[in-house]
Formats: C-alpha cells, sequence, structure tokens
C-alpha cells in the first residue's frame, strides 16, 4: 500500500490530524489496534469544557462521534485491529493484523498511540479486584459492568477523581481517594469530591491488599495510622506515560520532561520529530489535556501537509501562531506547568540543532 499520510492511532489525535490532511485531498491512511476509532474517548461519558474553538462543550462519547462523523465522507482508509510491528530496510511500515503482516509506503507518518495509565506496586496489587480507573470506567461505560461493591480509588487527580464520582453515581461505595502527596494544591478537585460525600486521604499509602482469590481487604497508612477496610474493588489512577514504541521503531530521538509524563521524543515547533518524515502529536507528545490533544493534532498535520507541498508556508505560519495561542491558552487553564515544559523542550531541541526559532513562536516564549 502506499499513502500520503500514515497516521498511527486512531484515538482523538489521530482522526482529528486524518481530518486535517485528508480534507485536502491528500491521501491517508489510520491505523488502529481496536476494534474501533474513538481511543479513550469510548466510555468518556464525562463533559469536557476546555475544547478548541471549533468544538462545543460536550461528554467525550459526543465528541468521538463528532469526529468519525467529520471523517467519515473523506476519502480514509480506516484499518481496525492492526499495528506497526517494525520498518523495513527501504523505510517502508511494517503492519499486521492477526492474519497477515504487509508494508505501507508512506510519505510522511504522523504517531498519535496516546498514553498509558501508570500503575502502582504494593502487596497484594495481583489480586483480581485491582485494576486502574481507565479499566473501571471501561466496564462501568461500556461494558456495563460494576467492577465491585466497595473502592478505594488510589491516586488523586482529574481523571481519578472523575471516575470516583461515576463509580459512585452507578451505586458503588468509594471509601476514599488517597495519594501519597502531604498536601493537595487543587483545591476544586478536593471540594468537588468532598461534595459528593467522598473521603480525601493525602499522605496515605497502601501497606498491603488481601483476599483469596480476590481482593476483600486493604491496610492503608494514613499519615501515619493504620486502618483496615473491606473493599473488593481497588482503582489505580496514578497518571499516564506517553506510548512511545512506534517512535523507537522510527528512529526518534527522546528527551525527559516530568511534567509532560516524562520520556518524550524530540520535537520542534512544527511537531516535527528528528525522524525528517515523523511527526508527533497528541498524548504521545506529552500528557496534555483533551483540548491539547486535538490541537497538537492539527498543528503537526498543518505541517505535514506544508512538506508535503499541499500548503505554503505564510497559510500554515498564519494558522500556526493562531493554534499555539490556543493551545497555550488551554494547557494554562488546565496546568501552566504543562505549556511551560512543552514550550522549553521544543526551544532545547531548537537550540541543539542550531535551528532558530520561528519569530511567532517568540511571542509565545515571552507568554511563559
Amino acid at each position: 500500500m502506499k499513502t500520503d499520510v500514515l497516521i498511527i492511532g486512531g484515538g482523538p489525535a489521530g482522526l482529528n490530524a486524518a481530518i486535517e490532511t485528508a480534507s485536502r485531498g491528500i491521501k491517508t491512511i489510520i491505523i488502529e489496534e481496536s476494534y474501533a476509532l474513538g481511543g479513550q474517548l469510548k466510555q468518556q461519558t464525562q463533559f469536557f469544557n476546555n475544547l478548541p474553538k471549533q468544538f462545543d462543550r460536550q461528554r467525550g462519547i459526543h465528541l468521538m462521534r463528532t469526529l468519525i462523523d467529520r471523517l467519515s465522507p473523506l476519502p480514509i482508509t480506516c484499518l481496525l485491529k492492526h499495528k506497526m510491528i517494525g520498518v523495513y530496510k527501504d523505510g517502508r511500515i511494517g503492519i499486521a493484523n492477526d492474519t497477515e503482516t504487509f508494508p505501507i509506503d508512506a510519505k510522511k507518518v504522523i504517531v498519535t498511540t496516546g498514553a498509558a495509565e501508570e500503575t502502582d506496586l504494593f502487596p497484594g496489587w495481583t489480586l483480581p479486584g485491582v485494576m486502574t480507573v481507565g479499566a473501571a470506567q471501561i466496564l462501568i461505560n461500556r461494558e456495563r459492568v460494576l467492577p465491585g461493591k466497595n473502592a478505594l480509588i488510589v491516586g488523586l487527580n482529574s481523571f481519578s477523581a472523575e471516575v470516583a464520582k461515576q463509580l459512585k453515581a452507578c451505586g458503588i461505595n468509594i471509601l476514599g481517594v488517597m495519594d501519597k502527596t502531604v498536601s493537595v494544591n487543587d483545591k476544586k478537585l478536593v471540594e468537588g469530591l468532598e461534595d459528593k460525600k467522598i473521603r480525601v486521604m493525602v499522605n496515605t499509602v497502601i501497606e498491603r491488599a488481601t483476599g483469596a482469590g480476590e481482593v476483600k481487604k486493604v491496610t492503608i497508612n494514613n499519615d501515619g495510622k493504620k486502618e483496615d477496610l473491606d473493599i473488593d474493588l481497588i482503582c489505580i489512577g496514578k497518571g499516564l506515560a506517553p506510548i512511545l514504541e512506534p517512535l523507537e521503531i522510527l528512529d526518534c530521538e527522546f528527551g525527559f520532561q516530568a511534567k509532560l509524563g516524562g520520556l518524550v521524543p524530540k520535537y520542534y515547533s512544527t511537531l516535527g520529530t528528528s525522524n525528517p518524515s515523523v511527526y508527533v502529536a497528541g498524548n504521545a507528545a506529552g500528557i496534555t489535556c483533551l483540548g491539547g490533544i486535538l490541537l497538537t493534532a492539527e498543528i503537526a498535520a498543518l505541517n505535514a501537509l506544508k512538506a508535503l507541498g499541499v500548503l505554503n508556508d505564510n497559510e500554515v505560519k498564519v494558522r500556526s501562531s493562531f493554534l499555539w495561542d490556543e493551545l497555550r491558552s488551554m494547557e494554562s487553564e488546565e496546568s501552566i506547568e504543562t505549556f511551560i515544559a512543552r514550550v522549553a523542550h521544543i526551544k532545547e531541541f531548537h537550540e541543539e540543532c542550531e535551528l532558530p526559532l520561528p519569530a511567532s513562536f517568540h511571542a509565545i516564549l515571552e507568554g511563559c
């Protein structure tokens, strides 16, 4: 197969990038490991208020439908249940499903593989009944299955708090949301849980989980005091880390930015990586909010179109400047530290490559 743009990952970033490229008449292929497009939006019933201007406030599952509806009339090939497995010597991308392996010859590749949930290790963490908050959300919103009756949430962040509220709304007794940090700066997050009568425990760790065949009890250390809780569900929400394997295979260079999720690919202000054919967007370019996921996809797609000669320099410059301003606004609303880390990451790579930043980017730097 041959294509102008190959997009690896069919979540919100991949879908938005594909809309941008295919709407310009560019041959576009999306490969997605799952049985359906949409990524984590498939089970996200919560409202998202902080979205780019072209999207109204809406639930995650509705945003997925919005993106797929926009994509449907466009000439895009979607290969579901397919994944990237390697690169041939001639540069073609190796793709496989359950029955065959074949190459795709792509002029440009946009990697939008998203992120994976980080886990937490404690004695008993392998017992049935211990899962990530994302898995619990899939069970209640997609599979319509209650994962337990009495739950403890490990990790305090916006996602784990949202899932805690959804579990409680389903009738599950939430014994608490705990975190090892001594204090929480996000008072709004804590107040949102306390309004739902959900206990928030800081400076708290799990000492062990026990049970015969499944988790039945957990011992926690709450600010120096041991406490036993009868539970049948532990949901771990320790945050996200970018999924990087395709970028490793594509020989991209990496740098470390803790605020972006740890190890992330090095990239320019164009979202182009050290591999001149490869762009990165969404959580694969650093953990961000949903608005950031969608906007980085647009920026990467625009610059891929420019590299293909579809868009001229001025057109990309004007739109990119607008998108970066919107990205700064959205990421700053969620966490200014994320945007500062992203800009620092870009600046470092430009300096390392002795490549001046675009003049339009200097205004962004000054705003940090």
